[in-house]
């Protein structure tokens, strides 16, 4: 009974992993070619920075957008930055309040291998528990 119920915990657990880094995954690679295709280069100059817990920093930074307008716009940075600091970002239409930086390349690989190393957890997690129903199944019948 308890290899059985073991069995249906692996296969529950691997699916909703699979399902979590799958939405996850997702929806950053979703954001990432949006800003890609449809984001406009701007330059940036951070207007202020407030550091939080584990070094998160809140970011502000402003940009003049077509219209020659100036713009205040929250950034994602993804890395250390200072007040007054200066770097270019990619805005898109549906989101002028928002400046996104790309990743660096080694920092992108590392999150996909993270993404891989859970959805392979998930799928070993898939193969334990149905490998563990076989075996339990077998058992009662000889």
């Amino acid at each position: 009974m308890n290899n059985k119920s073991n069995a249906k915990l692996y296969i529950t657990m691997g699916i909703i992993l699979l399902l979590v880094v799958g939405f996850i995954a997702y929806k950053n690679v979703t954001k990432i070619q949006n800003y890609k295709e449809n984001g406009r280069e701007v330059e940036c100059t951070v207007t202020s920075v407030l550091q939080g817990r584990k070094g998160k920093q809140t970011v502000e930074a402003f940009y003049t957008d077509e219209s020659g307008n100036q713009m205040t716009a929250s950034v994602i940075r993804n890395q250390s930055t200072y007040v007054g600091e200066e770097f270019t970002g990619l805005v898109v239409p549906e989101k002028p309040e928002e400046i996104y930086c790309m990743p660096a390349k080694s920092t992108q690989m590392i999150v996909y291998c993270v993404f891989g190393a859970f959805g392979l957890t998930g799928l070993i997690l898939i193969i334990c528990g149905i490998v563990s129903a076989v075996k339990n199944c077998r058992k009662c019948y000889f």
